[in-house]
């Protein structure tokens, strides 16, 4: 049982100072100011693996033709049920 007094307390403080801190953070969050934001985003943009143009060229092809198909697929349907509503309230 002294061991579960003793957890408790050292509970007690640590989240004390983890409110604290998780205050601080949050406050220091609001007033830092736009320079620092964009240095910030720069720092992480230099971090970001871009594709080399083949690999772009590669998935503008991908989307250019899954768009197209569902395009098409769509239309396909709504003639189908254009034609169907021609029918039944005509």
């Amino acid at each position: 049982m002294g061991r579960g007094r003793g957890s408790n307390a050292a509970n007690a403080k640590g989240g004390k100072k983890a409110q604290q801190q998780k205050g601080r953070g949050q406050q220091g969050r609001g007033q830092r100011g736009p320079i620092q934001f964009a240095k910030a985003v720069r720092t992480e943009l230099k971090k970001v693996n871009w594709p080399d143009r083949e690999q772009l060229r590669q998935s503008t092809a991908v989307v250019l033709i899954i768009v197209t198909t569902l395009g098409l697929y769509v239309a396909a349907w709504d003639l189908v049920f254009q034609n169907l509503a021609r029918l039944i309230f005509a």
